[in-house]
């Protein structure tokens, strides 16, 4: 709890609380007043929380103005005489109540250390004389550096939070915090031909630690409903997905972690539902495309990507939550499968161009945009450009399985290699270390790519018939339809057949 007053703030599901009784204020603006108070006294300008609560949205400043008047309304506080929000004539807002940290029991010696006996804040902490940082400040540090998905402040989001879970042990919003950093710092090695399960597995361990302290706190639940699933787990993951949603169904966090494991219909209404609570959310349109690409609905499909890629053009550079990436990749898919190349080049040009920002998951997508343009470029006849787009990919990813086929391929198209089986023999070994490092279904698409380059099509639509019988229920394969690396499966007899499974485990 962030205390100030009489009051107390829950950030688990954003509640305010006087006196023990609960004052009617909604989360929205609760989210609003806990940042205010957790920036110590400092200005936050009216740009600042328009960006960061109404993300992509076209408000005016009347809509912050009655936001804050309606906080003073609850807190009973005065515009003119304030106690805890003040206005800065055309500065913006700073809190001015003292606030302090987290009130959990476990964290009764921390605050100890750092309040007089009469519960207000002691001068030492204010100053930093005692040397000492307030855990809640470092949780909230890590938040929102997690929030921001930047690259270049993961590290300093897993030490915030380390730090919290080791003032306060028992405190549940650090350990998910913790399990949310490190599997963010998975996330970056997933495309890797062998990823970080290691760090995977210390998300595991936070993110059920999480649930123990706290199994009311939606949070642990919806990050360890994620790591179930990315570890084979789906049924485990999904159950605590749903979890997270029941224990906080005005979250939109939780139900893109649920939208993120489940598949179907389930994942299409998680979407919708993230969409009504955060309406400029691009990956919820993600989520969507990627079940219409299954189902065999481009159009639906490009759609929702075209949705998504504008709002991640929109909010390139700002500080919208969990800022979007790959819609460029996705639409630029679905336009390469519709017949539309040079547009499909275009966007995979605009995801390049809006990868190079820092995102955590920039790096993956640049280089899956590389590799489509290079397999597009290489089905139009121009292998040298194709052949450049692979390298590029290589040298930014090294042993990338599918720019490794891809320059495979269009060396051989340009006749620097014969066109023998020999001339995969590095492709077999990159897939071979897809299937080492669990990636068993990029391995089987690579796989049948490399039929594809060979003119041997119904070899892989057998291979992705039998992937797809393997595969646990969920996306598996949802790229088949729009995957340039798979265009001669397009033409191939037993086509109908496969798509119809696909979509059929899309329903």
């Amino acid at each position: 709890m962030l205390r100030f007053g009489p009051f107390q703030i829950d950030p688990r599901t954003w509640t305010l609380v006087r006196d023990g009784q609960s004052v009617e204020l909604s989360p929205r603006l609760v989210e609003i007043l806990g940042h205010l108070a957790t920036r110590g006294g400092e200005i936050v300008t009216k740009d600042e929380l328009l960006e960061r609560f109404w993300p992509g949205v076209n408000i005016t400043d009347n809509t912050l103005t009655r936001a804050v008047a309606d906080i003073r309304k609850a807190l009973g506080d005065s515009a003119s005489e304030p106690a805890y929000v003040q206005t800065l004539a055309r500065r913006g807002y700073r809190f001015v109540g003292a606030s302090g940290p987290p009130s959990r029991p476990e964290a009764a010696s921390a605050r100890s250390r750092r309040s007089s006996p009469d519960g207000s804040r002691a001068e030492a902490d204010a100053s930093g004389a005692s040397g000492e940082e307030d855990p809640f400040q470092a949780w909230e540090q890590g938040r929102l550096a997690l929030e921001s998905l930047d690259l270049s402040r993961l590290d300093q989001a897993i030490a915030a939070f380390e730090r919290a879970a080791v003032e306060l042990p028992s405190y549940a919003p650090a350990y998910a915090g913790l399990a949310n950093a490190y599997m963010l710092r998975f996330e970056t090695t997933r495309f890797s031909n062998i990823p970080d399960r290691e760090t995977l597995d210390r998300a595991m361990t936070a993110a059920r630690r999480a649930c123990a302290a706290d199994p009311a706190l939606g949070e642990g639940w919806a990050v360890l409903g994620y790591l179930l699933a990315a570890t084979g787990q789906v049924a485990e993951g999904q159950a605590a997905a749903r979890r997270a949603t029941a224990l906080e169904p005005g979250n939109w966090r939780h139900h893109f972690r649920l939208g993120y494991v489940t598949w179907g219909e389930e994942r299409l209404r998680a979407a919708d539902r993230i969409i009504e609570l955060m309406p400029a959310f691009a990956p919820a349109h993600m989520l969507s495309a990627m079940v219409f690409v299954a189902r065999g609905a481009l159009a639906r499909a490009e759609q929702e990507a075209t949705r998504g890629a504008e709002i991640q053009r929109q909010s390139t550079g700002d500080h919208t939550p969990i800022p979007a990436a790959g819609l460029h990749w996705l639409k630029g898919l679905v336009l390469s499968a519709r017949g539309e190349p040079q547009a499909a080049l275009q966007c995979f040009d605009d995801e390049i161009a809006a990868g190079t920002d820092g995102h955590v998951y920039g790096r993956e997508f640049i280089a899956n945009a590389r590799v489509a343009a290079g397999f597009v470029r290489l089905e139009r006849g121009d292998a040298e450009s194709a052949a450049d787009s692979f390298r590029q990919a290589l040298t930014d990813t090294p042993r990338h399985a599918r720019a490794t086929l891809g320059l495979v391929a269009a060396r051989i198209k340009l006749r620097e290699l014969r066109s023998s089986a020999d001339s995969f023999a590095p492709v077999r070994k990159v897939i071979d270390e897809l299937v080492r490092g669990g990636r068993q279904v990029e391995a089987a698409l690579v796989a049948a790519g490399e039929q594809c380059m060979l003119g041997r099509t119904l070899e892989a639509v057998e291979l992705l018939d039998r992937m797809l019988a393997d595969a646990p229920t969920g996306p598996a394969g949802w790229i088949i339809p729009v995957d340039p690396m798979l265009a001669a499966v397009r033409f191939a007899p037993g086509r109908s057949k496969l798509l119809a499974k696909l979509a059929a485990r899309a329903s």
